[in-house]
């Protein structure tokens, strides 16, 4: 096999470990290419049915187009329904999580030798590929048993990476380039249990993480929190992120799931809505205008319209500056899939949008509270993200020469285009742009 194609599906976590299998087969010469590829390796998602669905689909249609393919499956849905994918049409290996998914492992499963020196490559990744941030997989597996969630039983308990081994990790990725490492998992808020430690153990050996180039300048980066339970994040956490706003960004994704907490009890989530609140409240009392964005579910068996109602108002009260709403899913081997009372699509539906409208209008509020703030935006291109995870766009006549990876700026808001032509609902989409501070403008004036 000379040339190799990968495709990823579903959470940050899978799309480090794809990053992992990448090196390990352009170590051995493979190219990379999209089209005509001797090898696919479809790292896949089992999260919802859609995800699996998604993944089949694309097995077949690869076969159809490219019979001489060979096709490896590896991922969530590999170590859930691992005999449905080896009757696919062109699949010759399926290797699930764990053991089968170590690069040692996995080259030697796909017919390569494997050398002792490569026996003695570093553990994780060396770079992000075409990215400026680069995710970092800091655990693996849940110990905990939401009802709705099948990832427990594919990726088995919680399991922590050594903190020196992370540290090693972020200064490869920060001298290949990447100004923000994305910490990443499936618990994130459970690393280091298994270690005797805890997440803000690993916060502060990566806050004391100084870097240099070869001419002894320092090599700045950011951390940022994936994702992390409201009730795990504690007074040390906060303590790393007030002293260090510019090491770890002032960030938190926070899964809500429902605002109500008879759903919540149903989910089998061990909190209730005023604890998740507080959480917040905590969180804004200790950090300069965190953004907290949060999943939540819509739809969820048993769901009557005054469950709904409730998480509407919890989301109102929290004031997120971002949710991601997806309508459930059931999966088989989970408690909610027998629990009967499903929620009728045209409610889903209707329920989602009318959330999604919140959604909207909390986060144009959150937006338009940044107006003066300073932010470093990690660029891609002349746009970027901004430690309080929002979109900003910088003007290019106010950048010498190509834009920079990461730029400090002034946060202006804007609004744009109407959104609805009648006067009385009318709404304006809010813009975020950046001036640089301390770069000459276009005028030469300082910014």
């Amino acid at each position: 096999m000379k040339s190799v194609r990968f495709v990823t599906f579903g959470c940050k976590a899978n799309q480090y470990d794809t990053q992992v299998l990448r090196e390990a087969l352009l170590r051995r010469g493979l190219a990379e290419q999209k089209e005509n590829c001797d090898l696919l390796v479809v790292n896949t998602c089992t999260v919802t049915a859609e995800a699996g669905r998604k993944a089949r689909q694309l097995i077949r249609r690869v076969h159809r187009e490219q019979p001489e393919t060979q096709v490896c499956v590896t991922g969530c849905l590999a170590e859930n329904e691992p005999e449905i994918l080896r009757e696919l049409p062109g699949v010759r290996w399926v290797l699930g999580n764990g053991e089968a998914k170590r690069p040692v492992n996995f080259l030697r499963e796909l017919g390569h030798e494997v050398s002792p020196e490569e026996l003695g490559i570093p553990a994780g990744i060396t770079q992000f590929q075409g990215h400026t941030r680069a995710f970092l997989k800091i655990q693996d597996g849940c110990d905990q048993a939401c009802s709705f969630c099948i990832i427990p039983g594919v990726r088995g308990r919680s399991q922590s990476r050594p903190a020196p081994e992370l540290q090693a990790e972020v200064e490869r990725l920060v001298r290949a380039g990447h100004v923000e490492i994305v910490l990443c998992g499936i618990h994130i808020g459970h690393w280091g249990r298994d270690l005797g430690l805890a997440l803000p153990d690993l916060l502060q050996a990566l806050v004391d993480l100084e870097l240099r180039a070869e001419d002894g300048a320092p090599l700045d980066f950011r951390v940022r929190l994936s994702s992390i339970e409201a009730t795990e994040v504690c007074d040390r956490t906060l303590d790393l992120m007030a002293g260090h706003p510019e090491r770890i960004a002032p960030h938190l994704h926070l899964p809500l799931q429902s605002g109500s907490n008879d759903i919540l009890v149903a989910m089998n989530r061990w909190y209730d809505t005023d604890q998740y609140l507080a959480a917040c409240d905590r969180i804004r009392g200790r950090l300069d205008r965190p953004a907290l964005s949060a999943d939540v579910l819509v739809g969820f068996p048993g769901e009557t319209e005054a469950h709904f109602l409730e998480t509407l108002e919890t989301s109102r009260q929290a004031g997120f500056c971002r949710m991601h709403i997806f309508p459930f899913s059931a999966r088989a081997g989970t408690p909610a899939a027998t629990m009967g009372n499903a929620v009728q699509p045209e409610q889903v539906r209707d329920r989602r949008m009318r959330l999604s409208e919140w959604a909207s209008q909390s986060s144009e509020m959150y937006a338009r509270s940044l107006e003066g703030v300073e932010e470093t935006v990690i660029m891609e291109g002349f746009s970027g993200l901004s430690g309080r995870y929002q979109r900003i766009q910088v003007d290019p006549s106010l950048i010498e020469g190509p834009p920079p990876p990461c730029l400090r700026v002034r946060v202006s808001v804007e609004e744009k285009e109407a959104l609805d032509s009648t006067p009385e609902k009318r709404s304006y989409k809010v813009v975020l742009n950046g001036t640089p501070i301390g770069q000459p403008t276009a005028q030469g004036s300082p910014a």
